[in-house]
């Protein structure tokens, strides 16, 4: 049985990987909007932090896409909901912050994956 850590662990290195063999992806961008996304997590909060990355598409909606199914996945507190947004909009405020905790968590690894596989400056 994995920690919960591992298991942020094994699906941050999956979706960093998928990225990187990604000829849409910019390695550059990848890693700075990876780096990025908690602090507008911490300072807007998560849904206005997601509505902005899924708007913006491209290497932001990667990242979306990512958190989307990490956090509404089962034993996360968006089990259930087709997306992150969906989540975030017919959730508790209990869920909303459980989600932006785990959110948190899971883009430390993001952000340590992509410094370490995404070596090139541009894909």
């Amino acid at each position: 049985m994995q920690t919960i850590q591992q298991q942020r662990a094994k699906y941050a290195l999956e979706k960093v990987n998928q990225a990187a063999t990604n000829p849409r992806i910019s390695h550059k961008e990848y890693k700075s909007y990876a780096s990025s996304l908690p602090a507008m997590i911490h300072m807007n909060g998560l849904g206005q932090a997601a509505a902005f990355f899924k708007s913006k598409g491209d290497t932001h909606g990667e990242l979306y896409n990512l958190l989307s199914g990490w956090l509404c996945q089962q034993g996360q507190p968006y089990a259930g909901c087709a997306n992150l947004l969906e989540g975030i909009t017919t959730k508790d405020m209990h869920a909303y912050r459980l989600a932006q905790a785990e959110a948190q968590a899971l883009m430390d690894w993001v952000k340590k994956f992509a410094k370490a596989f995404m070596t090139g400056d541009e894909q």
